[in-house]
């Protein structure tokens, strides 16, 4: 009898929790397709909704809790510790995160109009546009996401924020705030807009997801032409420091080209995009338009 209890009791302190317990990496997400997809019939599906995955499975030592926030709510959540993002432009919140070394780049903005606007009929056959042209030679209507972070100096436009600045008290820029944390073909209806300032993935992805004709051109910005750094980030704590050197030990070739292979899926044919970062992180071929 004194042998089966303490057979018992050895049972019990092998599956106790504390013997097996693991530390938790909270993972953000926010809502800005096709990063992140939340609804619908491509829930789960955005390029960092995989790439998270991917992620994840090489870290089997942590739990993962994955949570969508507001962009506002993350400068709360990084004073939790244990607070990590998969994917951050360098430079934001700097006293409250660290960044691993960075695998990414954010492509060039555009602005999209509709095909049969006065200004895609001024534009003709451009593929390109100067935004500060626009902002200060034309009366046509900008429209943006809000220019600022709540509660910070942080712009969502940070390539772009000296053009912009000079007109967000004009009625040449219009700031619309919406849940997807992104611009939509919608904002061009009802003269809200003349056009909108948009990435490329993000403006075919909507017309994908949402299954939109495609009655609209899209044309890069001429300035702002860098590509601005992207990275994991944790909460700048002991653990988050202890996360992002684990993350920062399996970031290589396979890492970069998992990465650049889902975010294609979203970007087909995006042809500049693919040979610059080939070029910059898997040849090692320096770029001065690559910057933090």
């Amino acid at each position: 009898m004194r042998r089966l209890f303490s057979t018992l009791a050895l049972i019990v302190l092998i599956s106790s929790p504390l013997t097996h317990s693991k530390e938790t990496i909270t993972w953000v997400k926010w809502k800005l397709a096709p990063e992140y997809i939340d609804i619908g019939e491509y829930a789960g599906k955005g390029y960092l909704d995989k790439f998270l995955v991917y992620v994840t499975e090489r870290m089997p030592e942590y739990d993962h809790d994955i949570k969508f926030l507001t962009l506002n709510s993350l400068d709360r959540a990084w004073d939790l510790g244990h607070t990590c993002s998969l994917h951050l432009w360098l430079g934001y919140w700097p006293q409250k995160i660290i960044y691993s070394n960075p695998y990414g780049f954010t492509p060039r903005f555009g602005i999209v109009t509709k095909s049969d606007s006065a200004l895609a009929l001024e534009l003709g056959v451009r593929k390109s546009v100067s935004l500060h042209y626009l902002l200060n030679n034309t009366d046509y209507k900008l429209g943006i996401l809000p220019f600022y972070f709540r509660g910070s100096e942080n712009s969502r436009y940070p390539l772009l924020k000296d053009i912009i600045r000079p007109h967000l008290m004009t009625d040449k820029v219009r700031q619309f705030t919406n849940s997807r944390n992104e611009m939509s073909v919608n904002y061009l209806v009802n003269d809200r807009a003349d056009y909108v300032v948009r990435m490329r993935i993000t403006h075919y992805s909507e017309l994908v997801i949402e299954d939109i004709p495609d009655n609209y051109r899209f044309f890069l910005i001429e300035e702002g032409m860098n590509y601005k750094k992207v990275a994991s980030a944790c909460s700048n704590t002991v653990f988050g420091k202890k996360v992002i050197k684990r993350i920062n030990s399996f970031i290589d070739d396979d890492f970069y080209m998992t990465y650049l292979r889902l975010r294609q899926e979203w970007d087909k044919d995006n042809v500049l995009f693919e040979k610059t970062y080939n070029r910059y992180f898997i040849d090692n071929i320096p770029n001065e338009k690559v910057t933090n």
